[in-house]
């Protein structure tokens, strides 16, 4: 939604009432209009919709896949009723699982058809259409129907103090014609009205008891998955790792939670990393997925510490871990505490030479075989890890990756080496088909970002990419898409390997191409995106 009168250049600025309109708290306005007002007080600034504002032409790629990024104050997804919410369902799942605020409007089918309200049923669609899309609700932090205009702006606050509080997510509200047309008061919510939950703290008596375990682990471990998504918190993370010999492993790999060059960076799995099964103690920090159980799990006598925004996994059917504390609390101010409690303590350094040396050890051990695989290849087949040295030696060092490769994912992400915070955007869920629309996000988040996208073959077919583009085009979205074409669906492939390790899937084939002119390409493409325009490179 774009800002009255420069009103929200700043979106982390509420908008206040504008004297110099004329308006008065005692003057009247349509109900819809309250609506578009209580947004622009909540500091919404974008807003997608197949009529105006960001125009998106197909109801199913509508950006709310586009983006946790788009605004702080997070965004607002505009469809028509029935159909246009059914449309929405995988984009709905994946602000649920990726934890993006997100508010999404319905129409309701107008409810009298003889002109007795404006707004009154007039034409052939509105007699058909009806409500549904009970199951994309599901998804919802909250969902409500607005039957009054008088206070539509209380029903649009109280839908984003859900969506902007953790655990961020997807909220649903909807309204019929005739309420949307009636014409009410027009007044103006307070500040107080408008703030979310406040993130809680650790008690001071559980910073003590992680603090003090951490402190005489022999094999501490750290598992997270988002904790990335607030940028304050991988300096936090490293800064522990430094006071202590603490190893950090990335959860399915969906934002950047500490920088890759540190030495305490185990990488990233979707499965169950052997420290895993090492490890005496682990803390857990924002991650859904910390280990497969049939691919191995934390030995018994592992003490575990559970600190998520979400400890509970409120939308997952089954969720299971044996930890010592479960603790609802925002990782950010967790960190801070436990850095705080730690520095007070009285810690002898050569304690911990030995374990410290062995891990920078292993480390540089992990980090050259990284390196010897992005040599060229003898066949001259271009391979994932050299694809990734390319990208690094010829895009600008803050490039924004978004990560949709799949099977690839971790590869392409550990071979990035990404060390800035917000460099790297993972959906975290399962929807594909996810990495256009993020693109699309993150780059009106940071327009001056230089923006690239890796997506498999199989998610490029998934993202509507003549959505995309065509969006990208209007607005003047530039991005560089670099498409992963290994010749079949391998994600679906795996899956069915991992139960069936001889079954038909194994007996597939891959299309690869040769490796020369990767180079030209890379630098041919990006100099297309810094030239304004999209580029796609397309890897088989």
């Amino acid at each position: 939604m774009e800002p009255r009168n420069g009103e929200l250049k700043d979106s982390n600025k509420r908008a206040r009432p504008v004297e110099d309109e004329g308006i008065r708290d005692d003057g009247m306005a349509t109900a819809a209009e309250g609506f578009f007002e209580a947004l622009s007080e909540a500091g919404v600034t974008h807003c997608f919709v197949n009529l105006e504002f960001i125009q998106v032409p197909d109801h199913n790629y509508l950006p709310l896949r586009a983006s946790r990024l788009v605004s702080s104050p997070g965004q607002c997804v505009i469809v028509h009723v029935d159909c246009g919410t059914l449309a929405m369902g995988q984009s709905i799942h994946n602000a649920s699982v990726g934890r993006v605020p997100v508010l999404c409007f319905a129409g309701l089918s107008p409810f009298t058809q003889n002109g007795e309200l404006l707004g009154s049923r007039t034409e052939y669609e509105t007699r058909k259409i009806t409500v549904c899309g009970s199951a994309n609700i599901d998804y919802c932090r909250y969902s409500g129907e607005v039957k009054t205009g008088r206070n539509i702006k209380e029903m649009v606050s109280r839908a984003l103090h859900f969506a902007m509080s953790d655990s961020k997510g997807p909220v649903y509200l909807t309204a019929a014609r005739e309420v949307l047309e009636e014409h009410v008061s027009r007044r103006f919510l307070g500040e107080e009205t408008l703030s979310p939950i406040v993130p809680s703290a650790l008690p001071e008596s559980e910073v003590e008891l992680i603090s003090t375990t951490l402190i005489n682990a022999k094999r501490p471990l750290v598992i997270t998955g988002y904790l990335g998504r607030n940028p304050q918190a991988p300096a936090l993370l490293a800064e522990l790792c430094d006071k202590l010999p603490i190893s950090v492993l990335e959860s399915v790999g969906s934002d950047l939670c500490i920088r890759t060059d540190h030495e305490a960076y185990l990488g990233v799995t979707v499965s169950t990393h052997p420290a895993v099964c090492e490890a005496d103690v682990i803390l857990i920090l924002d991650c859904d997925v910390p280990w497969i159980p049939n691919a191995g799990k934390p030995q018994k006598g592992t003490t575990i510490f559970h600190l998520d925004v979400d400890p509970l996994k409120q939308q997952m059917p089954l969720f299971s871990i044996n930890a010592t504390r479960r603790l609802k609390v925002s990782c950010e101010a967790a960190l801070r505490q436990l850095n705080a409690f730690i520095d007070k303590q009285t810690i002898e350094k050569t304690n911990y030479a030995v374990a410290f040396e062995a891990r920078a050890n292993r480390y540089l051990r992990w980090r050259e075989a990284l390196q010897g695989l992005e040599s060229p290849s003898q066949d001259g087949v271009i391979r994932v890890p050299y694809l990734a040295s390319r990208l690094r030696q010829h895009l600008p060092d803050d490039t924004v990756y978004l990560v949709e490769a799949v099977s690839n994912a971790g590869l392409i992400i550990q071979h990035l080496h990404l060390t800035l915070p917000g460099t790297l955007v993972g959906s975290g869920a399962g929807g594909l088909g996810w990495g256009g629309g993020a693109a699309l996000g993150v780059k009106l988040a940071k327009p001056d970002a230089f923006i690239c996208a890796i997506v498999g073959d199989g998610t490029f077919l998934f993202s509507q990419m003549e959505s995309v583009y065509w969006i990208a085009r209007r607005y003047d979205l530039p991005f560089l898409l670099v498409v992963l074409n290994n010749g079949g669906w391998n994600a679906p492939k795996v899956s069915a390997l991992l139960v069936h390790q001889d079954g038909l899937a194994s007996k597939s084939n891959r299309r690869v191409k040769e490796q020369d002119g990767l180079d030209s390409a890379i630098q041919e493409a990006a100099n297309v995106v810094r030239g304004g325009n999209c580029a796609v490179i397309e890897v088989s």
